[in-house]
């Protein structure tokens, strides 16, 4: 079996009108997508990342250091989850029933080297 990340980007708009109830609703969805793919022994970690903007370091040496959002990025990524799959198929497949597409977001999947 090969480990993936799953970035989530974008959809965070969807719930900027939200009653705190719909929030709520909201996050009950992640969670039992959580639990099913826990109960599946798929997924192995994953949090949701701060709204903050994050920082973005480049340069050669690492010098320069950018608070962000950043300009570059259309969607940011809010974040993210590390599942077990045996290739990208279904690594895909499982991206697919991610709450976050009914949101309007995506989900990137990456494969980790393996050490």
């Amino acid at each position: 079996m090969s480990q993936f990340m799953l970035l989530m980007r974008g959809g965070a708009m969807e719930y900027v009108d939200y009653s705190p109830e719909q929030i709520q609703q909201a996050i009950e969805k992640y969670e039992a997508w959580a639990r099913r793919l826990i109960a599946q022994r798929q997924l192995r970690g994953g949090d949701k990342l701060r709204d903050d903007g994050g920082r973005l370091v480049h340069s050669p040496a690492g010098q320069i250091v950018v608070d962000g959002p950043f300009a570059e990025t259309k969607e940011t990524i809010g974040g993210y989850y590390l599942v077990e799959a045996a290739d990208y198929a279904e690594a895909v497949e499982i991206a697919r029933t991610c709450p976050i597409l009914a949101a309007g977001g995506s989900v990137e999947v990456r494969e980790i080297e393996p050490k």
